[in-house]
């Protein structure tokens, strides 16, 4: 399998949280965006809640009562760039105004659950589109695609826990980039880098925490560390 490398890029508290009008408090301003720049990555991903949250415009997509599933279908390339923003949107929800975020170009990778009707709103705005997976997107087939179709060739993962817990317990994960700021959050129901393994699926899947091997530590001038580490496979 061809697949770009995968480094997962978060800020989060000591204690793993990663709010961000918690985190907008104490971190140093651009240290995260500088820091992530250095890790040469030519695309970005983010699954869909983070995507709503941070990025996506406009009302959500809502398709007609007798919209029919897609299906399988063939990747659109609606532009080639130097530069990528992904997001992982299984039903084909997210509403987009435009093909591109801060000059990434747009790439929705989405599920055969996704309607056809949505395919055609994201072909009009120019955006380009994978369907990956029947019920849920497959995320090494995604994977595949962006290198062949796309020429992504080293993918920063900034989603929230669920996507990060998802791509690291698959194995697809190769570096972990974590700026740790200097602050406890401690809130309980507070989202996590790294999160979504149900304590029935870790016991049934014999689950082992996934190792690292530390590459670097970096202080930074509002005292956060930069952790760089390596995934043990």
């Amino acid at each position: 399998m061809k697949k770009p490398r995968i480094i997962c890029h978060m800020s989060a508290t000591i204690d793993g949280r990663i709010d961000p009008a918690a985190l907008k408090e104490i971190s140093a301003k651009g240290d995260y965006e500088t820091l992530g720049n250095q890790l040469g990555g030519n695309a970005w991903i983010c699954g869909r809640v983070t995507m709503q949250q941070h990025f996506a415009e406009g009302d959500p997509f809502t398709p007609a009562e007798n919209s029919s599933h897609a299906g399988p279908q063939a990747p659109y390339v609606a532009a080639k760039s130097n530069s990528y923003a992904i997001a992982v949107d299984t039903k084909g929800t997210l509403g987009w105004t435009k093909a591109d975020l801060d000059g990434d170009h747009l790439i929705c990778v989405l599920s055969e659950q996704t309607t056809k009707e949505y395919l055609d709103y994201l072909r009009n705005r120019g955006i380009s589109y994978l369907v990956c997976g029947k019920d849920s997107v497959d995320l090494p087939a995604a994977l595949e695609q962006l290198v062949e179709h796309f020429g992504i060739r080293t993918l920063l993962l900034e989603g929230g826990g669920h996507i990060n817990g998802a791509l690291l317990r698959a194995g697809l994960v190769n570096e972990i980039s974590l700026l740790l700021q200097p602050a406890i959050d401690g809130r309980s129901g507070i989202a996590t880098v790294f999160d979504g393994i149900s304590a029935d699926a870790a016991e049934h899947d014999n689950f082992r925490a996934v190792r690292l091997r530390l590459q670097s530590v970096e202080r930074q001038s509002n005292d956060a560390l930069w952790l760089r580490y390596e995934v043990v496979n």
